[in-house]
């Protein structure tokens, strides 16, 4: 049985390999792209986008004019089509045709607009990315953390039965061994307490990922140096995708001026028409030919120029507000990686040490009849929270790595 068994498992994880395999941050980046309904969206909108400049320079449709004219409404001829030499039954096709400038106008606002919404999908694709990545980092070290608490529960609960076989051989007190078990109820607790955050952190993934957030992790990427650099971050700011984003918006906004420019060049309509009258009398043609005045320009079209202008002015503004709050947030970023690499050399090379060795000389002491319970289990407590402090300084350079990683899509995460 155990051998069918071991074969049905074996079967399995061949038959579903991903199933067998960690996931990866570059394949939970992957994986999550191509489920992200915030990409779908935003492709449509690119699509419409498309569809838009590729008609905008268009003519509008003709229209189709149909009707009666001069029809008689009193004598003995009245409402009657085929008397009267005047009453003519018409046909006519009438077509708008805006000037050459405003169509040129038109196709270059459609052009921006869809340069807007695909500027808008590099951004929230970068966005994406940089939120499964976290996402993924908080499992990650969710885990590492718990790994940690579990480690320091099962010392103390290994230390407490080894003072209850003393406490019934007479050779520790009571209040020791309650001392010990109370330790390790509450190492415990903190062990539910991070199983729950490790939770949560996996639903969050799921919420990218779907059923794949249950695998278990890959090793972690090397968060240590950032791909170019400290410095490239801040020189390629203005080619962040937000930004990249702010600047199409203002191109939009000037071609909206010069669309509005362009109501100063009058529009004209043709039409032509043919009207049949009574046999009698002769059939005829007519051609109109109608256009726009634009005047008094100064209180329209000078009005939504200068409305537009506005418009294009807030667009400027607006795009070097948020290149100032980008250049602050990528300046944070790089002081947490630096400053939690520090952190992480030191936990290294300086406090953990001190914590193992305080660890060794408390439970040198306690084996050696000259020193307390108390010191050995506050000892290790101690390892444990220098071990919890380097943890959490990797997380935060790890998040800081991420978030400077991800500033512009990653190419190998598509």
């Amino acid at each position: 049985m155990t051998a069918f068994r071991l074969f049905v498992l074996t079967a399995t994880l061949v038959a579903s390999p991903a199933l067998a395999q960690p996931l990866s941050l570059e394949e939970a980046l992957r994986a999550g792209q191509a489920q992200a309904p915030r990409l779908a969206a935003q492709r449509a909108m690119v699509a419409s986008a498309d569809h838009q400049a590729a008609r905008a320079a268009e003519l509008p449709d003709p229209r189709l004019r149909l009707g009666i004219e001069n029809l008689p409404v009193t004598t003995g001829d009245r409402f009657r089509y085929d008397r009267d030499f005047m009453t003519m039954r018409s046909i006519g096709l009438m077509q708008e045709v805006p000037n050459a400038a405003k169509r040129t106008a038109r196709n270059a606002r459609a052009e921006r607009a869809r340069d807007v919404e695909q500027a808008g999908l590099a951004a929230q694709r970068a966005m994406v990315q940089r939120e499964i990545a976290l996402a993924w980092f908080d499992v990650h070290f969710a885990e590492r953390t718990r790994e940690a608490l579990e480690t320091l529960a099962r010392q103390f609960a290994d230390q407490a039965d080894l003072a209850a076989a003393g406490v019934a051989r007479g050779r520790q007190s009571a209040a020791e061994g309650v001392m010990l078990r109370g330790a390790l109820e509450q190492a415990r607790d903190r062990v539910i307490e991070q199983e729950r955050l490790v939770r949560r952190a996996r639903i969050a993934l799921a919420a990218w990922l779907g059923a794949d957030a249950s695998r278990a992790l890959g090793a972690s990427p090397d968060t240590a140096r950032l791909a170019h650099g400290s410095e490239a971050p801040l020189a390629q700011l203005n080619e962040h995708p937000m930004l990249r984003m702010f600047d199409e918006r203002e191109n939009l906004a000037r071609a909206e001026v010069e669309l509005a420019r362009t109501t100063k060049k009058p529009d004209w309509t043709l039409e032509v028409g043919y009207a049949q009258r009574a046999p009698a009398f002769s059939n005829m043609i007519s051609v109109m030919v109608a256009m726009d005045l634009p005047w008094q320009t100064g209180r329209r079209q000078d009005r939504d120029i200068a409305a537009k202008l506005s418009e294009a002015e807030q667009a400027r503004a607006q795009r070097e507000d948020a290149r100032r709050m980008h250049e602050a947030e990528v300046r944070g970023w790089l002081a947490d990686h630096q400053t939690a690499a520090q952190r992480m050399e030191r936990f290294r090379s300086v406090i953990l040490p001190l914590a193992r060795d305080r660890g060794r000389a408390a439970l040198a002491a306690y084996q050696g009849a000259r020193g307390e319970p108390a010191l050995v289990l506050e000892a290790n407590r101690s390892i444990t929270e220098a071990e919890l402090g380097a943890i959490a300084a990797e997380a935060d350079r790890a998040r800081a790595w991420a978030n400077l990683s991800f500033l512009f899509p990653h190419e190998a995460g598509k």
